[in-house]
């Protein structure tokens, strides 16, 4: 019997062992430092802020590749007043993806990977090693990196607030004093809803280099009426191909849509300069537009946004020092103003800065993708080691193929990822035997 370790017990590292788990032939083991009870939720979907919602439909959340509407029913038996198209709150989705967890049978253990061997051996911080025959990497979203104005002095300072996912981290940030909110993006907008149902007695400002956030969905979205053409390899042709594709369209939401599942076969198809072009100066644009705030959400940021209590601002933040009452943030313009708490809302950070990508990356058992935003994988996920070769024991699932695939943090790429990935493990285990 194939063992196969699963790094990683959040989001993506459950769908890849719900999918796994549906074959009695193998040992399945999940290593991640957090309680069995907590498996399944990570960073995003342990939130109990009822307010937080998922920004795509139930339609769209099964964890199935081959149920596509189990969410949809699951919370529908838990609350029948809810449809298919209505944005369910991340919390429900957590318990969803832990219940569908508790399915499968698995060995959970407790502890962080530290490094994976060639061999096939994932040792642990602090010591102990898992053997096995294949190890998927499923380490979700990173902490966020935030500027380089972040300096120790204000890292250490108690009214910074470095990684707003951490549990009960927001609770530090007073209501009576004006807030940085360092990005303007979804979780930028989810802890400004978090800090205003809080009674804040003060403003919030949230900046940007270029000051765009998510676009909303529409309450009812149409239907894409045709397909893209494209079969370049230059990113200002393929923007221009985008821009008029989606004016043949009913509503521009419907293009970015249909567009999704062709993302990646459309970023192979760009040459490594046209990505790195597209990260430079698209990347931001496609984002708000991809991922979009629910029609609720949308309409508390548009009151927030009325009434004073939350200002946007694109600038780049050149400097931030600790002041008489908090901090003192110098913008672009070389305007400086003054906060009592600063929170880093920049988005997660990338595989390769973490811990274990870092030795991943040392052990010359990873490499960079071309364009440095991650871990360099081949089309089947496989790690692509520092001699150019894939490592054919070694995979990766979710935001650790972020660079080398483009649209791989949301659950629809990630379930569609795990089922090739069982596929992939039938096909070995049937050359095998």
């Amino acid at each position: 019997m194939q063992t196969t370790v699963v790094v990683g017990g959040g989001c993506s590292g459950a769908l890849t062992a719900i999918h796994l788990g549906q074959d009695p032939g193998q040992r399945l083991i999940v290593v991640d430092p957090a309680p069995r009870e907590a498996l399944g939720r990570g960073a995003a979907y342990r939130t109990t802020d009822p307010g937080h919602l998922l920004n795509s439909r139930a339609a769209a959340m099964s964890a199935l590749a081959d149920a596509p509407g189990d969410f949809a029913g699951w919370w529908q038996e838990q609350d029948n007043s809810v449809g298919p198209a209505d944005f369910a709150p991340r919390r429900v989705y957590g318990d969803y993806l832990h219940d569908r967890l508790a399915r499968v049978e698995f060995t959970h253990v407790k502890g962080a990977a530290a490094r994976v061997t060639r061999a096939g051996e994932v040792l642990l911080r602090g010591g102990g090693r898992v053997a096995a025959d294949r190890v998927v990497l499923a380490l979700g979203h990173g902490a966020p990196a935030g500027p380089l104005a972040i300096t120790s002095a204000v890292r250490t300072h108690p009214y910074y607030v470095g990684n707003p996912w951490s549990p009960g981290v927001l609770d530090r940030v007073p209501g009576d004093v004006p807030v940085l909110l360092i990005g303007t993006g979804l979780t930028a907008l989810d802890v400004a809803l978090t800090l205003s149902g809080r009674g804040r007695r003060a403003p919030m400002l949230a900046v940007s280099r270029r000051g765009l956030l998510p676009q909303p969905h529409l309450p009812r979205q149409p239907a894409a009426t045709s397909g893209l053409e494209f079969h370049g390899s230059d990113a200002a042709g393929l923007l221009r191909a985008v821009r008029a594709y989606a004016a043949t369209q009913p509503d521009w939401r419907a293009a970015v849509d249909h567009l999704r599942p062709r993302i990646d076969e459309l970023w192979w198809q760009l040459s490594v300069d046209a990505r790195k072009r597209f990260l430079r100066h698209v990347a931001a644009y496609w984002e708000v537009h991809r991922h979009r705030m629910a029609p609720e959400v949308a309409a508390r940021v548009a009151a927030l946004r009325e009434s004073g209590e939350l200002r946007t601002r694109a600038a780049a933040i050149r400097t931030i020092r600790r002041g008489e009452r908090g901090f003192v943030v110098t913008l672009g313009s070389r305007e400086s103003i003054p906060v009592g708490a600063i929170v880093n809302c920049t988005g997660p950070g990338g595989a390769a800065s973490s811990a274990l990508g870092r030795a991943l990356l040392d052990d010359g058992l990873a490499r960079r993708d071309p364009t440095g935003v991650g871990l360099d994988v081949d089309g089947l996920g496989r790690l692509i080691d520092r001699a150019g070769e894939p490592v054919e024991h070694l995979l990766a699932v979710g935001p650790t193929r972020r660079g080398a695939w483009w649209e791989t943090t949301a659950v629809p790429e990630i379930r569609a990822q795990a089922a090739a990935l069982r596929r992939h493990v039938l096909e070995r285990h049937h050359v095998l035997h």
